[in-house]
């Protein structure tokens, strides 16, 4: 009984969203006159480009159609925080705390899984995304506990999106880059 027990409580340490993460640029963008427009899984207006490693903390993020986020970019990259599941027989307890978020800021709490060529598919991590949602405190702290109807596997993604609009969004993510920005990731143990 108690190896059941200790299989069941797992915890995890969010990373930033990036390429080397998620296998996409993150939905954030810096102002960049040579930039292009892109089509597709990271779209975005002219004068726009992702994030790399060589940008300066101080530039300050945008949506994909230049509307600011009222962040930099050292605050979007200084963001951790860690989440524990607690896997019972029909629900799955998960506490989140995080730290270095953007003050203020609207979140919500989604599972990533892939579904083959259709890309990832982002569930509520409450399912109905009617309590995932939270906003972090004037510090950029937050803490959250969900209770989780969802069969996660291991391996699937736990993500949180920063909305921009200040808006839930209930069950849907939000129109990624434009209002709904995965800032931290993990995988599910």
């Amino acid at each position: 009984m108690l190896a059941a027990v200790l299989f069941a409580l797992a915890t995890a340490t969010f990373q930033p969203v990036t390429a080397a993460t998620t296998a996409q640029p993150p939905q954030v963008f810096v102002r960049d006159p040579a930039a292009q427009a892109q089509t597709g899984d990271n779209a975005h207006d002219w004068g726009l480009r992702p994030p790399t490693d060589n940008d300066a903390d101080g530039l300050p993020l945008f949506n994909a159609h230049g509307d600011s986020l009222h962040a930099a970019l050292g605050i979007w990259r200084t963001a951790d925080g860690t989440a524990t599941f607690n896997a019972g027989p029909t629900t799955t307890a998960v506490h989140a705390t995080f730290h270095h978020l953007i003050p203020n800021g609207r979140y919500s709490l989604f599972v990533r899984q892939l579904a083959g060529r259709a890309g990832p598919v982002f569930t509520p991590l409450d399912l109905t995304g009617a309590g995932n949602s939270f906003t972090a405190d004037g510090r950029g702290f937050a803490e959250v506990n969900v209770s989780s109807p969802l069969q996660m596997p291991a391996g699937s993604q736990l993500v949180l999106v920063f909305h921009s609009d200040g808006a839930d969004h209930r069950s849907s993510i939000g129109v990624l880059g434009t209002n709904a920005h995965p800032q931290l990731i993990t995988r599910v143990p």
